[in-house]
């Protein structure tokens, strides 16, 4: 007996046909109508020629994707995400560049800058500057905010019993209380801005930073 050949065609349904040679009539599989509707129903290229190989990979996929869900296609729910995680980084990305909202990007400059205030962005150095007439030392002393990008202000030097037997201008540095001095009456101090003055005393102060707060950009 002449083995049965498994036949899919575009425009007819799944039959079992027998040799050319035989006048019987062609008869469709059962389930061939239910099959190729699965198969269009997840996007799948139908097979071009028919085999029983393609016929029962077919039927297989059928059986999986009734318990599984499988598709052909791309999940578009994944799709949709990966479609926002792409638009989030266009929108990072105009922000960064000034592209994108000036609010957004003014926000971005501000938090960046408020990471970098601190106490450590202010210096303060001291050095000798000889003797005055009567003979009393003199020392010179510059104030430093070495950020670039941020003004700070309320600056407080730790200053011990800070005295001057010349007058300190009073709008550059001036005592509070004890070990408590203020540069520049608490105003802002511009980025790279440097605050210098002398005073004159029998001995150096020590002095060091103590409290900055951050000036609104």
């Amino acid at each position: 007996m002449e083995a049965q050949l498994l036949q899919l065609d575009d425009d007819d349904d799944l039959e079992v046909g027998r040799p050319s040679s035989s006048s019987a009539p062609r008869r469709p599989l059962p389930f061939a109508p239910a099959l190729r509707r699965a198969v269009d129903r997840m996007g799948c290229p139908r097979p071009r020629e028919g085999s029983a190989v393609a016929i029962v990979f077919m039927a297989l996929l059928f059986l999986l994707a009734g318990q599984a869900g499988v598709s052909c296609h791309p999940s578009p729910t994944v799709a949709t995400k990966h479609h926002q995680a792409v638009h989030v980084r266009k929108l990072l990305n105009n922000t960064s560049t000034g592209g994108g909202n000036s609010r957004g990007a003014a926000a971005v400059a501000y938090a960046a800058s408020a990471d970098l205030c601190s106490e450590e962005v202010v210096e303060v150095s001291q050095d000798n500057a000889g003797s005055l007439p009567n003979g009393v030392p003199s020392y010179s002393v510059t104030i430093t905010n070495t950020c670039l990008d941020c003004t700070v202000r309320g600056v407080h030097v730790s200053c011990g019993e800070f005295a001057s037997t010349e007058l300190v201008d009073p709008s550059d540095f001036r005592r509070l209380s004890y070990g408590d001095c203020l540069v520049r009456n608490g105003g802002p101090i511009g980025p790279g801005e440097t605050i210098s003055f002398e005073y004159s005393n029998s001995f150096i102060y020590k002095m060091e930073v103590a409290t900055v707060s951050c000036a609104d950009i």
